[in-house]
């Protein structure tokens, strides 16, 4: 099972609702970072060209991700991990590129990505113990993370290269404000695909020799009429009666299962070490169990003092729900011995220290309104089942109505309902596939069915089978379909007319002339205003071009173009130098993955 797979299994196992933030937290602690397991590194996800991905940076950029999100139900596993690795695939492609050309980073520089990383900040200063903490948590060694960083800086490095090389004028920029704003006088004609089809001319022979060719289309839809009855739960709530008696013995089966499900949630600090740090780190947890029984700071003021978690320490050092499986056992073992509020005494891990703090306890309680509701749900759902194992077992010899009368449950007449109908109606039963394939039959009750509501039962009354519709019936709809057919086989021909028009300059009348057209306009569709704008001359063949949009063709002529003479500030010539360079980085950054992408081995 994968970390995330655990994650999942876990917070569902608990209603647990500890927060995306956290992410890492949990899943180093899958993998044994809590208990100082430094063999992580060990652990490869997969690799990009030979390119080990570990499970450290798997992690770290699950994390990224899952951050960007309210909680970690608002994104499923599934996607998480695939949004994971289609990043991680991202930047190494990026950074192997990179370094095949030529790009590189210095030590020094390395140095300096990592210290000025505020994570690792206390202080106001690179504090080595936050580092060494993260990397202890992750499995990483301190040359597997300088490599990341690396790695990381170098795909960042290309890409702002697309976005820095994209050189663009000032004066492309005017260019293109000015084509922007530009103006344009045109002469068109529209024809429409309906005028033209109104115009021809279909015989009766034509319709009736369409008729007998596809008869196919001209069937009626097979229709049933159906007596329906829904049993369910609601039916019998009015019936059921619950003593006291009932309910005090409910109550305490209900204690008795459920007494032990309480939740708790914590907050920690923590103080991470190594060798050559345990003693001091140990000192000051001892210092911090002092100040909080003297009171003169508060748990989430040492919390933001002094605790290197970086996942947790701006956020009072929550960690979330558990029911007494979710963290370490020293954790669990701990937390049976702390009242709310209340702090424990110092826990090593192996690789760090931690204080605890029981910030919230939701213990198991249930109302009497509580218990008469299962104890309904229960009685109605006995009672329901009983009625449907007699109403199952003498099926044969009832009615809809018959079953309505006995049980006092109302029924429903639905007639004139096809195929459609009754998925629409019923949803997707049995009862509907048997109707499409001709096997269902009067006189005969159909079900129980199940369905969300609760059980349907089905009684044909009347079968209406599908038959070909006679031809006066459909003469108009074929008549149309023909003028239809007519029509878009003389459209072209008809727009190369009104070319040919156009380019003799004659039968003028029969086109329209608008002035001023902008890019903008609200007189044509948005596909004819792009033609419009794409036409590239105002005189000789080059300025008439057609254009067809969904049943309608259009021929255009440009009689003038209108240049923007107006002022340009600076600040629009700045801001559209930015948004031509950044497009054309985009453009160019795309192409180069997709070819990465295409001859990347992914293992």
């Amino acid at each position: 099972m994968s970390a995330i797979s655990n994650i999942r299994k876990n917070l569902n196992s608990t209603g647990s609702t500890i927060v995306v933030g956290f992410i890492v937290f949990v899943l180093v602690a899958t993998f044994g970072g809590f208990i100082g397991n430094n063999n992580l590194g060990g652990n490869i996800i997969f690799s990009v060209n030979g390119e080990d991905v570990h499970a450290g940076e798997y992690s770290l950029e699950a994390n990224r991700i899952a951050s960007n999100f309210d909680e970690l139900n608002d994104i499923s596993e599934e996607e998480l991990d695939n949004f994971t690795r289609s990043s991680i695939i991202f930047k190494k492609l990026f950074s192997q590129k990179a370094e095949e050309i030529g790009f590189g980073v210095s030590e020094e520089r390395i140095n300096d990505l990592i210290k000025q990383d505020l994570n690792f900040y206390s202080d106001g200063k690179f504090d080595v113990n936050i580092f060494r903490g993260l990397l202890s948590r992750l499995g990483m060694t301190t040359d597997e993370f300088r490599i990341l960083t690396e790695s990381n800086y170098n795909a960042s490095a290309l890409i702002n290269f697309f976005n820095s090389t994209s050189f663009v004028t000032n004066e492309d920029a005017k260019n293109f404000i000015t084509t922007s704003k530009q103006k344009r006088d045109i002469r068109f004609k529209k024809i429409s695909l309906k005028e033209v089809a109104d115009d021809q001319i279909v015989s009766s022979n034509e319709i009736l020799d369409f008729y007998n060719n596809y008869q196919n289309n001209f069937y009626t839809l097979k229709k049933i009429n159906v007596n329906s009855i829904l049993i369910s739960k609601d039916d019998f709530k009015n019936d059921v009666i619950i003593s006291a008696d009932e309910i005090l013995e409910e109550r305490e089966a209900l204690i008795e299962l459920n007494g032990n499900s309480s939740q708790t949630r914590i907050s920690h600090i923590q103080l991470s070490y190594d060798e050559t740090t345990k003693s001091k780190q140990f000192g000051i947890a001892e210092t911090l169990i002092a100040e909080l029984d003297s009171g003169s700071l508060s748990f989430e003021e040492l919390v933001l003092r002094y605790s290197d978690d970086f996942g947790s320490k701006d956020n009072e050092g929550d960690l979330g729900f558990t029911d007494g499986t979710i963290f370490p056992d020293e954790f669990e073992n701990e937390l049976s011995n702390i009242e709310l509020d209340g702090i424990s005494k110092i826990i090593d891990l192996g690789s760090s220290f931690h204080l605890l703090k029981v910030t919230e306890r939701n213990e198991f309680t249930v109302t009497d309104d509580d218990i008469i509701s299962r104890l309904t749900s229960i009685k109605t759902e006995e009672e329901m089942q009983n009625i449907l194992n007699e109403i199952d077992e003498n099926l044969s010899n009832l009615t809809v109505s018959d079953i309505s009368e006995i049980y006092d449950i109302s029924y429903d007449i639905e007639k004139d309902l096809s195929v459609t109908d009754l998925l629409i109606t019923y949803g997707n039963l049995d009862f509907v596939d048997d109707f499409e394939r001709n096997n269902i039959f009067l006189n005969e009750v159909y079900g129980p069915y199940e369905i969300d509501q609760g059980y349907l039962i089905i009684e044909p009354t009347e079968l209406s089978p599908s038959v070909l519709k006679p031809i006066d019936e459909v003469k108009g709809e074929i008549e149309q379909e023909l003028k239809l057919s007519a029509a878009k086989t003389l459209l072209p021909s008809i727009v190369e007319n009104y070319l040919t028009d156009l380019q003799k300059q004659e039968n003028l009348e029969n086109f329209v002339i608008y002035s001023e057209i902008d890019r903008e306009t609200s007189l044509f569709p948005e596909e004819v205003s792009r033609t419009i704008f794409s036409i590239p001359s105002m005189t000789g063949p080059d300025s008439i071009a057609s254009t067809f949009y969904l049943d309608d063709a259009y021929v255009i002529e440009i009689l003038g173009v209108d240049d923007f003479n107006g002022i340009i500030t600076l600040e629009e010539i700045e801001a559209t130098k930015i948004g031509i360079s950044q497009a054309m980085g985009e453009i160019q950054r795309d192409n180069l993955y997709q070819a990465l992408r295409d001859t990347a081995n992914i293992n």
